[in-house]
């Protein structure tokens, strides 16, 4: 009997909806308040989060061409496998199952239960179980069919945006009545708060990178795969820079910096726009918005595994496919134990969201350099769509991510998840040659 095929059941409208609503999750509420205490005035603020958002649609100009040339379950492995060979494509799989996408999920699993801790409080160990609930629930979902999970990611997509779009108007109507802020905070440095940002918006974008891993089941990978990619971030741009004015509208940054939780810029722009009641709602916000963003860690990412299993880089009951519901079940479920098992170790995802990053743009970094390898192996072969700004524009990704780890590297505060990361990706070095053989037996 023949092994089950992944079903082809997305369309557009489903990429874009993976590429923004696996995107948009804690990063866009937790994180503009280190932001705004890390750098000068509020044009800054702007800038690097407009900026960075345009680096990663120079490597979503990447990703675009190497999906199109490789339109298989695996996305990003796929791609390094192909440019870098076998072992690194290993390694990539390794920190993907280990940090990247495991380390991401629990966080936002934990962050489901923070959120929904200020309007049912909880203890540790009940929020241990909430976390893991919503990553059995993810699972579940998954595991009966991507159409299933496209849904789910297609209605928590559109209603955080909605919900974000809600922010934006009414942070607008409420211009002018913030106080103002002085225009430059001269006691920043500048070079380490440009550092430590660009951390914190790296976050934010996670995820843009996961649509590739879901080729396999796009209806018109050729066509849908590239405008998925593009379309999905630009979106995220303008809805990030958009949503950041609207808390600069409501709360001068001079203000913000002296607010003490991650949470409180939200709660307190919701609170002043929209009253002391629509601050409460917030909890409901933050979960869908968390939840959304942590299906594709189950919906797109299995691909990776499955792909590796066929390669016989990994244990090969990881490329079974239901012969139903016609998704990688072994994978699925496989991750989602890793997942539980980091939430209920590590608890807290402030040190992995450190070195999960850190990790992830040295992989990025490569998937996107495999290209000129690919432009140079295949000069000839047929392209659906080809990188706009080819040379430059992947150059200056790969500047900017590998400027960034090395600075997090010099930096005595970053270091230590730094180093966890680098020590992560040395254990995989060490454990090939003996998975290998145990992936052939």
């Amino acid at each position: 009997m023949s092994q089950p095929e992944l079903r082809r059941t997305l369309g557009l409208t489903s990429a874009i909806a993976i590429v923004v609503g696996g995107v948009i999750g804690s990063g866009i509420f937790f994180k503009p308040l280190g932001i705004a205490q890390s750098l000068p005035s509020a044009a800054w603020v702007y800038g690097v989060w407009a900026g960075l958002g345009v680096i990663c649609l120079f490597g979503a100009f990447a990703y675009a061409e190497l999906g199109t040339l490789f339109p298989e379950a695996g996305g990003q492995y796929a791609f390094i496998r192909e440019g870098w060979g076998r072992f690194v494509a290993f390694l990539y799989g390794w920190v993907l199952f280990l940090v990247i996408n495991t380390g991401t999920l629990a966080a936002l699993a934990v962050g489901f239960a923070v959120a929904l801790q200020t309007v049912w409080p909880m203890g540790d160990v009940t929020q241990a179980v909430v976390a893991s609930g919503m990553v059995l629930l993810l699972a579940v979902v998954n595991h009966f069919g991507v159409g299933w999970g496209a849904v789910l990611q297609n209605v928590s997509t559109f209603a955080k945006v909605a919900a974000l779009g809600a922010i934006v108007v009414g942070g607008f109507a409420f211009a002018g009545r913030a106080p103002a802020a002085a225009p430059t905070r001269p006691d920043v440095d500048l070079l380490a708060g440009l550092v430590r940002a660009a951390m914190a918006i790296f976050w934010a974008y996670e995820g843009w990178y996961q649509l590739p891993f879901s080729a396999a089941e796009l209806k018109n990978p050729h066509r849908d795969l590239p405008r998925g990619l593009i379309y999905g971030t630009l979106l995220l741009i303008v809805i990030y820079v958009l949503v950041n004015a609207a808390y600069l509208q409501v709360i001068a940054i001079d203000e913000m910096r002296t607010l003490t939780s991650d949470a409180d810029v939200p709660h307190l722009a919701v609170e002043r726009v929209f009253g002391a009641a629509a601050a409460g709602g917030l909890a409901f916000l933050l979960c869908l918005s968390v939840f959304g963003a942590a299906n594709p860690g189950l919906l797109s990412t299995p691909r990776a595994f499955y792909a590796m299993a066929q390669d016989g880089l990994v244990w090969r009951g990881l490329m079974t496919v239901h012969p139903v519901w016609r998704t990688p079940t072994a994978a699925i479920w496989t991750q989602a134990v890793w997942t539980i098992g980091l939430i209920v170790v590590l608890k807290t995802f402030r040190d992995i969201t450190d070195f999960v990053i850190f990790a992830a743009l040295i992989f990025y970094a490569l998937t996107v350099a495999s290209l000129y390898v690919q432009r140079r192996r295949l000069p000839d072969w047929p392209r659906a769509y080809r990188c706009w700004g080819y040379p430059v524009t992947p150059a200056l990704f790969i500047a900017v991510l590998l400027f960034v780890d090395w600075q997090t590297l010099l930096d005595p505060e970053s270091r230590k998840n730094a180093l966890i990361g680098l020590g992560i990706i040395a254990a995989g070095a060490v454990f090939y040659a003996p998975l290998q053989r145990l992936a052939r037996s």
